[in-house]
């Protein structure tokens, strides 16, 4: 690795940092200034004051709100973030459990839409001028217009209740039966990477469009390589730019859609587990899964911004010549 990239990574690396720093302060403040009273959110309004003062020295809420934010921040490291009041389990254990299932829906259907989109989108480009392409384009309006749970809720009709393909929820932990948990995970996979390899077509398409008209395609093809041929070889590589940045600005609608297709698919993920939380007023709970979550945008979004700069060197060259600068 050459040292334009080693100075890139470390920019990136830093802005991670600075960016998670400001967020964990907003998700910490914001709940605060929302809610008022966390021991009166978690408890009610008409608890008993002795029991709101209990819980204030029990959960720490009597110290300064610095110290409050640093033994927050402290526990993450640590993996000591106390336990759920309500339903007395360890906050710091049970988002470990509860994020292996929705990473696999996440970053599975991220993947997967890459690759859909890719693929279909080329095609499309190549078919642009007749009846194929135009299929195409038309499965994409409606695939972008059709939200996540729906989708869910209409494959589970087709190949769960009427087919029986595929289970119509569960999940089966992957370090105990890796097939079943992938084949557990199919549809909601398919779900949630519809909208997204929907828009990421658009945008592989239009991006191939462009590039047939360049004229390293037509010297390609000078030098005796089909059109088809042509494109595939000198083409992917400039489509992979908008496909990377298209896929860093769905990362946020992504996880939401993984949340929301948690509880319609009953997966034990990130998503139910907040939905239990906000339920039952888990404030602490809330606010940890909250950082978790941003901190998992954050982190795919460095590594999205890496790969700019290793597919593009021009990229890497704007961006360490503004360091330097």
């Amino acid at each position: 690795m050459n040292s334009r990239a080693l100075i890139l990574i470390g920019r990136e690396a830093m802005t991670l940092l600075v960016s998670a720093v400001i967020g964990s302060l907003v998700v910490f403040g914001l709940l605060r200034l929302l809610g008022g009273d966390v021991a009166l959110m978690i408890l009610g309004q008409e608890a008993d004051p002795k029991a709101v003062i209990a819980l204030r020295e029990e959960l720490g809420l009597n110290r300064p709100w610095y110290l409050q934010y640093l033994s927050w921040m402290a526990g993450f490291f640590t993996g000591n973030l106390g336990r759920s009041y309500a339903g007395g389990y360890d906050i710091f254990q049970q988002i470990v459990v509860r994020m292996v299932p929705t990473s696999l829906l996440a970053f599975g259907s991220l993947f997967v839409s890459i690759l859909l989109a890719i693929a279909i989108g080329t095609y499309s480009a190549l078919n642009a001028r007749n009846v194929r392409g135009a299929i195409i384009d038309v499965a994409a309006q409606l695939g972008i217009a059709m939200p996540s749970f729906w989708a869910g809720l209409l494959l589970v009709y087709l190949f769960a209740v009427i087919l029986g393909w595929f289970p119509a929820g569960g999940y089966v932990p992957i370090q105990e039966a890796p097939l079943a948990s992938l084949h557990s995970l199919v549809l909601p996979i398919a779900a949630l990477c519809l909208g997204s390899t929907a828009v990421k077509t658009r945008f592989v398409r239009s991006a191939m469009l462009d590039v047939m008209n360049e004229d390293y395609i037509r010297t390609a093809m000078a030098k005796g390589r089909t059109f088809g041929s042509a494109v595939l070889v000198h083409g992917l590589r400039n489509v992979s730019i908008p496909v990377l940045t298209i896929s860093t600005l769905q990362l946020g609608s992504l996880l939401a859609g993984a949340i929301v297709l948690e509880n319609v698919f009953v997966i034990p993920g990130l998503g139910r587990l907040l939905l239990v939380a906000v339920n039952g007023r888990e404030v602490m709970v809330v606010q940890s899964l909250a950082f978790v979550i941003l901190m998992i945008i954050l982190v795919m979004n460095f590594l999205m911004d890496v790969a700019y700069g290793l597919l593009d060197p021009r990229i890497a060259d704007k961006r360490t010549g503004a360091a330097h600068g």
